[in-house]
Protein backbone atom coordinates (compact mmCIF):
# COMPACT_ATOMS: atom_id res chain seq x y z
CA UNK A 1 0.00 0.00 0.00
CA UNK A 2 1.06 3.58 -0.16
CA UNK A 3 2.97 5.69 2.13
CA UNK A 4 4.75 2.65 3.90
CA UNK A 5 1.14 1.72 5.62
CA UNK A 6 2.79 -0.86 8.44
CA UNK A 7 5.51 1.28 9.08
CA UNK A 8 3.22 4.68 9.16
CA UNK A 9 0.91 2.63 11.56
CA UNK A 10 3.11 1.34 13.87
CA UNK A 11 5.07 4.74 14.39
CA UNK A 12 1.31 6.55 14.85
CA UNK A 13 1.16 3.60 17.56
CA UNK A 14 3.99 3.89 19.24
CA UNK A 15 4.26 7.87 18.94
CA UNK A 16 0.69 7.94 20.27
CA UNK A 17 0.92 5.67 23.46
CA UNK A 18 4.12 7.72 24.62
CA UNK A 19 1.71 10.43 24.97
CA UNK A 20 -0.72 9.19 26.21
CA UNK A 21 1.59 7.50 29.32
CA UNK A 22 2.42 10.55 29.67
CA UNK A 23 -1.45 11.87 30.27
CA UNK A 24 -1.69 9.74 32.59
CA UNK A 25 1.25 10.58 34.63
CA UNK A 26 0.21 14.10 34.05
CA UNK A 27 -3.27 13.06 35.62
CA UNK A 28 -1.76 11.52 38.24
CA UNK A 29 0.29 14.00 39.55
CA UNK A 30 -2.65 16.47 39.55
CA UNK A 31 -4.92 13.64 41.57
CA UNK A 32 -1.53 13.41 43.76
CA UNK A 33 -1.51 17.15 44.44
CA UNK A 34 -5.30 17.40 44.76
CA UNK A 35 -5.55 14.42 47.57
CA UNK A 36 -2.63 15.86 48.88
CA UNK A 37 -0.67 13.08 49.14
CA UNK A 38 2.21 14.14 51.04
CA UNK A 39 4.99 12.62 49.91
CA UNK A 40 4.01 13.89 46.29
CA UNK A 41 3.63 17.75 47.29
CA UNK A 42 6.69 17.72 49.36
CA UNK A 43 8.51 16.54 46.34
CA UNK A 44 6.79 18.96 44.00
CA UNK A 45 6.04 21.78 46.06
CA UNK A 46 8.65 23.75 44.27
CA UNK A 47 7.86 23.28 40.88
CA UNK A 48 4.31 23.07 40.85
CA UNK A 49 2.97 26.43 41.20
CA UNK A 50 -0.41 26.06 39.79
CA UNK A 51 -3.96 24.50 40.70
CA UNK A 52 -3.80 20.47 40.00
CA UNK A 53 -7.08 20.43 38.14
CA UNK A 54 -5.55 21.54 35.17
CA UNK A 55 -2.24 19.28 35.39
CA UNK A 56 -5.66 17.00 35.24
CA UNK A 57 -7.85 18.26 32.66
CA UNK A 58 -4.30 18.65 30.00
CA UNK A 59 -3.64 15.19 30.68
CA UNK A 60 -6.72 13.86 30.19
CA UNK A 61 -7.04 15.74 26.76
CA UNK A 62 -3.89 14.29 25.75
CA UNK A 63 -4.86 10.77 26.76
CA UNK A 64 -8.05 10.82 25.22
CA UNK A 65 -6.27 12.07 21.70
CA UNK A 66 -3.63 9.80 21.95
CA UNK A 67 -6.32 6.42 22.56
CA UNK A 68 -7.70 7.55 19.58
CA UNK A 69 -4.28 7.50 17.99
CA UNK A 70 -3.19 4.53 19.42
CA UNK A 71 -6.64 2.68 19.07
CA UNK A 72 -7.31 3.82 15.54
CA UNK A 73 -3.67 3.06 13.80
CA UNK A 74 -3.45 -1.01 15.46
CA UNK A 75 -6.89 -1.38 14.46
CA UNK A 76 -6.58 0.65 11.18
CA UNK A 77 -10.12 2.25 11.74
CA UNK A 78 -10.20 5.18 9.30
CA UNK A 79 -12.52 6.68 11.46
CA UNK A 80 -10.91 6.84 14.54
CA UNK A 81 -7.61 7.71 12.84
CA UNK A 82 -9.44 10.61 10.91
CA UNK A 83 -10.91 11.78 14.26
CA UNK A 84 -7.45 11.47 15.89
CA UNK A 85 -6.31 13.78 12.96
CA UNK A 86 -8.85 16.57 13.49
CA UNK A 87 -8.47 16.10 17.48
CA UNK A 88 -4.93 17.28 16.82
CA UNK A 89 -5.16 19.86 14.20
CA UNK A 90 -7.70 21.76 16.17
CA UNK A 91 -4.69 21.40 19.23
CA UNK A 92 -2.30 22.53 17.12
CA UNK A 93 -4.13 25.64 15.56
CA UNK A 94 -4.75 26.21 19.25
CA UNK A 95 -1.18 26.10 20.47
CA UNK A 96 -0.24 28.18 17.61
CA UNK A 97 -2.67 31.33 18.42
CA UNK A 98 -1.43 30.84 22.06
CA UNK A 99 2.01 30.81 21.16
CA UNK A 100 1.23 34.05 18.44
CA UNK A 101 -0.80 35.86 21.07
CA UNK A 102 1.94 35.27 23.89
CA UNK A 103 4.47 36.72 21.43
CA UNK A 104 2.67 39.65 20.56
CA UNK A 105 0.56 40.83 23.03
CA UNK A 106 2.74 40.17 25.83
CA UNK A 107 2.35 43.65 28.07
CA UNK A 108 -2.15 43.52 27.33
CA UNK A 109 -2.18 39.61 28.79
CA UNK A 110 -0.14 40.39 31.41
CA UNK A 111 -1.91 43.31 32.41
CA UNK A 112 -4.86 41.70 31.89
CA UNK A 113 -4.21 38.76 34.24
CA UNK A 114 -3.15 41.57 37.05
CA UNK A 115 -6.92 42.79 36.50
CA UNK A 116 -8.34 39.44 37.38
CA UNK A 117 -6.20 38.80 40.15
CA UNK A 118 -6.91 42.23 41.70
CA UNK A 119 -10.93 41.70 40.43
CA UNK A 120 -10.89 38.57 42.61
CA UNK A 121 -9.55 39.52 45.47
CA UNK A 122 -12.03 43.03 45.70
CA UNK A 123 -14.76 40.73 45.27
CA UNK A 124 -13.98 38.17 48.17
CA UNK A 125 -15.50 40.02 51.08
CA UNK A 126 -19.17 40.36 49.13
CA UNK A 127 -18.67 36.48 47.61
CA UNK A 128 -17.30 33.55 49.19
CA UNK A 129 -16.64 32.07 45.61
CA UNK A 130 -14.33 34.53 44.79
CA UNK A 131 -12.76 34.03 48.31
CA UNK A 132 -12.45 30.30 48.24
CA UNK A 133 -10.35 30.79 44.64
CA UNK A 134 -8.22 33.97 46.25
CA UNK A 135 -7.53 31.74 48.81
CA UNK A 136 -6.30 28.81 46.47
CA UNK A 137 -4.30 31.53 44.50
CA UNK A 138 -2.47 32.75 47.78
CA UNK A 139 -1.81 29.15 48.25
CA UNK A 140 -0.68 27.97 45.34
CA UNK A 141 1.39 31.04 44.12
CA UNK A 142 2.65 31.99 47.76
CA UNK A 143 1.48 35.13 47.98
CA UNK A 144 -0.70 37.90 50.33
CA UNK A 145 -3.01 40.04 49.28
CA UNK A 146 -2.74 42.28 45.68
CA UNK A 147 0.41 43.85 46.30
CA UNK A 148 1.21 42.42 50.03
CA UNK A 149 -0.21 41.68 53.55
CA UNK A 150 -1.22 44.80 54.06
CA UNK A 151 -3.75 44.98 51.70
CA UNK A 152 -5.37 43.00 54.59
CA UNK A 153 -5.11 46.20 56.92
CA UNK A 154 -2.31 47.19 59.17
CA UNK A 155 -4.69 46.38 62.01
CA UNK A 156 -5.33 42.67 60.82
CA UNK A 157 -4.11 39.95 63.16
CA UNK A 158 -5.65 36.94 61.85
CA UNK A 159 -5.28 36.47 58.22
CA UNK A 160 -6.51 33.32 56.10
CA UNK A 161 -3.86 30.24 56.46
CA UNK A 162 -3.02 30.32 52.79
CA UNK A 163 -1.35 33.69 53.05
CA UNK A 164 1.26 32.15 55.46
CA UNK A 165 2.92 29.03 53.52
CA UNK A 166 5.69 29.04 56.60
CA UNK A 167 4.12 30.42 59.80
CA UNK A 168 6.69 31.63 62.07
CA UNK A 169 6.75 32.38 65.83
CA UNK A 170 4.51 34.82 66.25
CA UNK A 171 2.03 32.26 64.33
CA UNK A 172 2.22 29.62 66.76
CA UNK A 173 1.86 31.68 69.83
CA UNK A 174 -1.44 32.19 68.56
CA UNK A 175 -2.28 28.80 68.14
CA UNK A 176 -0.81 28.63 63.90
CA UNK A 177 -3.52 31.50 62.78
CA UNK A 178 -1.65 33.54 59.93
CA UNK A 179 -1.05 37.19 60.98
CA UNK A 180 0.65 40.02 58.50
CA UNK A 181 4.22 39.45 60.52
CA UNK A 182 4.84 35.84 59.34
CA UNK A 183 2.53 36.36 55.89
CA UNK A 184 4.43 35.73 52.74
CA UNK A 185 5.84 39.23 51.32
CA UNK A 186 4.83 38.72 48.20
CA UNK A 187 1.63 40.35 46.50
CA UNK A 188 -0.46 38.06 44.21
CA UNK A 189 -1.10 40.46 41.28
CA UNK A 190 3.29 40.68 41.79
CA UNK A 191 3.56 37.02 41.39
CA UNK A 192 1.55 36.66 38.52
CA UNK A 193 3.32 39.28 36.70
CA UNK A 194 6.52 38.03 37.53
CA UNK A 195 5.60 34.41 36.57
CA UNK A 196 4.73 35.56 33.83
CA UNK A 197 7.28 37.89 32.86
CA UNK A 198 9.49 34.70 33.37
CA UNK A 199 7.47 31.84 31.41
CA UNK A 200 5.56 33.69 28.46
CA UNK A 201 7.93 33.36 26.21
CA UNK A 202 9.25 29.61 27.15
CA UNK A 203 5.70 28.55 26.88
CA UNK A 204 5.07 30.52 23.31
CA UNK A 205 8.39 28.60 22.47
CA UNK A 206 7.14 24.95 23.65
CA UNK A 207 3.82 25.50 22.22
CA UNK A 208 4.70 26.02 19.07
CA UNK A 209 8.14 23.80 18.95
CA UNK A 210 5.36 21.03 20.46
CA UNK A 211 2.83 22.06 17.41
CA UNK A 212 5.67 21.27 14.67
CA UNK A 213 5.96 18.01 15.79
CA UNK A 214 2.31 17.20 15.90
CA UNK A 215 2.23 18.56 12.40
CA UNK A 216 4.40 15.36 11.67
CA UNK A 217 1.56 13.14 13.53
CA UNK A 218 -0.99 14.98 11.89
CA UNK A 219 0.16 13.95 8.29
CA UNK A 220 1.00 10.44 9.39
CA UNK A 221 -2.07 10.34 10.25
CA UNK A 222 -3.93 11.48 7.40
CA UNK A 223 -1.71 9.28 5.41
CA UNK A 224 -2.41 6.27 6.75
CA UNK A 225 -6.00 6.98 6.81
CA UNK A 226 -6.06 7.85 2.92
CA UNK A 227 -4.10 3.78 2.82
CA UNK A 228 -6.90 2.33 4.86
CA UNK A 229 -9.63 4.06 2.88
CA UNK A 230 -7.76 3.11 -0.58
CA UNK A 231 -7.40 -0.53 0.87
CA UNK A 232 -11.46 -0.67 1.86
CA UNK A 233 -12.16 0.29 -1.77
CA UNK A 234 -9.87 -2.33 -2.95
CA UNK A 235 -11.79 -5.03 -1.09
CA UNK A 236 -15.03 -3.80 -1.43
Amino acid sequence: MGCGTSFVKYVLFFFNLVVALGGLAIVGIGVAVLLQWSVMVTELKHYLTVAPWVFIIIGAVMFVIAFFGCCGAIRESHCMVVTYAIFLLVVIIVQVVLGVLLFTYSDSIKTSLVKVVDSTYDKRSTDTAYATIFNNIQQQLVCCGKYGAADYGIGTLNLDKSCCSNPGAVSKLIGGQCTIADANDVGCSTRVADLYEKWNKTIAGVAIGVACVEVVGALFALCLANSIRNMDRRYA
